[in-house]
């Protein structure tokens, strides 16, 4: 009895759904045309990804190789070759590589910034290396690892390459760098930031950011906060805090409070950005970008965060970077008008410091210039950050 009075109504209700169903007549849907439009989009986004690759790598190596004499004992000798294999990628994604970007199944020249060791000699992307120093290499890994050697001996270095089916001979030299890599990591937040090693650029960023020269003075403020070791600086006041406020709670209470940590790590945090700010639009100018374009990133920078136009917390507000930046470019101008040296005015360190920060880069090892291809996560030891509002609540 039940089923004859579930039928009309289960008839009732088909009728009533298809009477929602979309009803223009549509063109046929032609599945060799999808396919064909599908690999046509996948290789727009490849070479998207690549462009925003190279963009990074090129404006990286200019502020490394033409701020290295400002980098103190942090320095560091590269090539600035970057190689790729098909092992590097899914199976699904070989061919289509292969067609764009020539990469083979031996280390293929895939970076390789204009100006760069590599590029002057007349090596190309889509280079296959066969020979480092006259020996064979199978892998990108043998490649970086004899390249590394021969460097380690300030010897040129002969490559021997396949291009067309031809082998070249390419002689090239390496030249120092600042030993701050600059990586790329995929978070879409629109942040870079330095956590003392290494400078970090987000992929949201390099979405925002509409030249090189806005790319320039990111990674000049970034390479500041390392070389002016901010990092080391927020480590030590937060350190301090925890001895002189936490640990006497702690001892006299039982309870953690957690304060003097927090005040000591927020302590100076304005004064570290704007420093860095300073440094970094010497570092841009003397890689050869156009520092008057900087300040403006910070007007678009308020567009995205008008809360950040007049509220400053960990960082300036966008108003004062702005005019702060504009200061610091006048000022580099009228040093280039007046045949100075463009390098920023900084006060003197206190002499045991100085020693002490000189004895700590003597035992630490400097990072080679060969960092692997790919993205990198954001280190635990407290990143220095670009921008604290608009990245949200970045760890620092």
């Amino acid at each position: 009895m039940t089923v004859r009075l579930c039928q009309p109504f289960c008839a009732l209700l088909v009728l009533l759904l298809c009477s929602c169903a979309p009803q223009a007549n549509l063109p046929h849907l032609d599945m060799d045309s999808v396919g064909a439009e599908a690999k046509f989009q996948q290789t727009l986004v490849l070479r998207d990804s690549v462009d925003k690759l190279d963009r990074l790598n090129r404006v990286g190596w200019d502020i490394r190789s033409r701020n290295a004499e400002l980098c103190g004992e942090r320095v560091v000798h590269g090539v600035g070759l970057r190689f790729l294999e098909l092992d590097d990628y899914k199976k699904e994604q070989r061919e289509l590589v292969q067609e764009v970007l020539g990469v083979s199944w031996r280390p293929t020249v895939f970076q390789i910034p204009p100006g760069s060791p590599g590029a002057l000699a007349g090596m190309r992307r889509g280079d296959i290396v066969l020979l480092v120093s006259n020996v064979q290499v199978a892998n990108k890994k043998e490649a970086h690892a004899a390249i590394d050697a021969a460097i380690e001996k300030g010897e040129e270095i002969p490559i021997v390459v396949e291009r067309g089916g031809e082998r070249l001979t390419f002689v090239i030299k390496a030249v120092p760098l600042c030993g701050y890599p600059v990586l790329l990591n995929k978070d879409p937040v629109v942040n870079a930031y330095a956590d003392g090693d290494r400078i970090f650029v987000n992929l949201g960023l390099l979405k925002f950011i509409q030249s090189d020269d806005e790319l320039a003075g990111v990674i000049g403020h970034e390479l500041a906060h390392n070389t002016q070791k901010h990092v080391r600086d927020k480590v030590t006041n937060a350190t301090l805090g925890r001895l002189l406020v936490d640990l006497p709670v702690i001892v006299l209470t039982g309870v953690d409070p957690n304060v003097g940590w927090q005040i000591g790590r927020s302590l100076y945090s304005q004064g570290y950005e704007f420093e860095a700010d300073y440094v970094g639009q010497y570092y841009t100018a003397r890689a050869g970008y156009d520092i008057r374009i900087v300040p403006n990133l910070w007007r678009r920078m308020a567009l995205d965060d008008p809360k950040g136009i007049t509220l400053g917390t960990t960082h300036p507000c966008t108003s004062e970077r702005f005019v702060a930046l504009d200061a610091a470019a006048a000022e580099i101008e009228n040093k280039r008008k007046n045949g100075l040296a463009l390098k920023p005015e900084i006060k003197s360190s206190p002499s045991w410091l100085a020693k002490k920060d000189d004895k700590k880069d003597e035992k630490k090892e400097a990072p080679k210039d060969l960092a692997p291809n790919g993205p990198s996560s954001a280190p635990a030891s407290g990143p220095a950050p670009f921008s604290g509002r608009i990245s949200a609540d970045v760890e620092e």
